[in-house]
């Protein structure tokens, strides 16, 4: 019997040491996969304890079931600090973040003409209400005028925050302090979780008239050395920043391509179809990581070869790998690249492969000192003209044809372009007021062939004329500008 005793008592201590590893209707601690978490020795043993009397079962109290882990939802929120040439690179990036797998993108953007690092530190300063407000969590770009700094940068816990010099000051290292310090201090405050991210912005195109130019002796390369130098002494050197986006070298990588040095709309500005493109792409890439070759969004306005998707991923591509060097392009200019070397519009309709003998010459009409703007909120349909009682102030750059309809201007026309001028072939859906977005961009192309594409949905286009680097014409000037455009329709 006393043999029987001790093995039941040996028995229910076994029983009470398997009970100690049950769960006790908690699910395990999980570790997170990204984590290694060394194994820890175990404790050394504690002395045996004299045996307690049984304490009666209790019933078994059902496990809890484990809650499945809820998967994370990807998002991405970029708030940009900068001026219109942030508004140029983010045009298009919620469409290309979207198309990486992120399921919410949110995009804002302070914005102010021109801006400073002086401007913006002095505004963030002060929370003066200065700022147009951009956003975009849909793919549609809103806006909110008269917005303080501090209530977007609160608006949300921001993953990344961007800041930029103005274009002019861009490569002038003094120009940064101590206004960069100051203006990252009060963002640092507002927003403690949020990246740093420097956006690096570019030089202008060969010829432009910009005000800035001759800071850098209006050299193009002088203006984009200047740059990096400036991003390497005063950003790179700072730690508070964990990105550049290359978005200047990106631009100066496809300037090496076949698009040449032709992808601003005004010798600064990037010009909608390529510009902008290569500046998204730059950005995404940058913010992201993704693999720009699985990108498939395009710009909707726009038509693209090829070569030109390939030549501005790679350019973006390589901006990234080397952000501090030129990378020449795969898709170096071919002949006929530069254009037809002639100013006979019939010579070049006849090079272009059309036989001058089956059309005839549209007359344009051509007011000078005038243009259309077909999304302002007033004379969407009425030509701005120097006889206006408050003209507006760059009404000399332009001249501007009458307006067309469809008919008009019938499908197989061609449209030839003097070189270093560009036009603007404003449009309407009958005759109804544009958004801004929705605006036709400034064409540089020297022919153009009238398609259903071309007109789209529009019923009625006009066209803009202007010099490249929009000077102020003369006279003289604005009589040659008219006759920088020419239309040839089929004959019937």
């Amino acid at each position: 019997m006393k043999m029987k005793h001790r093995l039941l008592l040996l028995l229910a201590a076994s029983m009470l040491v398997l009970a100690g590893t049950v769960s006790c209707g908690k699910p395990d601690p999980v570790t997170p996969p990204e984590e290694n978490v060394d194994d820890k020795p175990g404790k050394p043993d504690t002395p045996d304890t004299p045996d307690t009397p049984d304490t009666p079962d209790t019933p078994d109290t059902p496990d809890t079931p484990d809650t499945p882990d809820q998967p994370q939802k990807k998002t991405l929120s970029i708030l940009a600090i900068g001026n219109s040439f942030s508004v140029d690179a983010m045009q298009y990036l919620y469409d290309i973040l979207k198309e990486t797998g992120l399921e919410e993108v949110v995009l804002g953007n302070l914005y102010i003409g021109g801006c400073s690092l002086a401007t913006h530190a002095s505004n963030f300063s002060a929370n003066s209400a200065s700022y147009t407000y951009y956003k975009n969590t849909t793919g549609t770009w809103t806006n909110t005028t008269s917005a303080k700094p501090l209530t977007a940068l609160q608006e949300r816990s921001w993953d990344i925050i961007t800041m930029q010099q103005a274009s002019g000051d861009s490569g002038i290292a003094s120009t940064y302090s101590p206004y960069l310090a100051n203006l990252k201090k009060i963002v640092m405050a507002a927003c403690p979780d949020a990246r740093l991210v420097w956006h690096m912005t570019w030089a202008y195109q060969g010829n432009s008239t910009h005000s800035s130019f001759p800071k850098y002796n209006s050299d193009q390369m002088t203006m984009y050395n200047d740059i990096l130098s400036a991003v390497r002494e005063k950003v790179l050197t700072d730690s508070d920043f964990s990105l550049v986006i290359p978005c200047g070298t990106a631009v100066q990588n496809l300037r090496t391509s076949h698009f040449g040095d032709r992808i601003t709309r005004d010798g600064y500005h990037m010009s909608y179809n390529v510009g902008r493109f290569v500046t998204a792409m730059t950005w995404a890439k940058a913010l992201t990581g993704c693999d720009l070759s699985a990108i498939t969004y395009t710009p909707p306005s726009y038509s693209y070869e090829n070569r030109d998707i390939a030549a501005i991923k790679e350019a973006a591509d390589n901006a990234v790998l080397n952000p501090y060097v030129v990378t020449e392009s795969s898709f170096p200019p071919q002949p006929g690249d530069e254009g037809i070397e002639s100013d006979d519009p019939v010579e070049v309709l006849r090079l272009s492969g059309f036989d001058p003998d089956l059309f005839t010459v549209l007359p344009l009409e051509i007011t000078k000192w005038a243009y259309y703007n077909s999304s302002n909120a007033t004379y969407y349909k009425t030509m701005y003209t120097t006889t206006m009682s408050n003209p507006p102030t760059n009404i000399k750059r332009f001249v501007v044809s009458r307006i067309f309809t469809r008919e008009e201007i019938p499908v197989g026309s061609v449209i030839i372009l003097k070189k270093d001028y560009q036009y603007r072939p404003e449009g309407w859906v009958n005759m109804a007021k544009n958004t801004s977005s929705a605006r036709p961009a400034e064409v540089t192309d020297q022919v153009v062939t009238v398609s259903e594409a071309w007109w789209g949905t529009w019923t009625h286009r006009a066209f803009n004329i202007s010099k490249v680097g929009k000077p102020d014409l003369s006279d003289a000037e604005a009589e040659e500008a008219g006759k920088s455009l020419t239309i040839f329709i089929p004959k019937p």
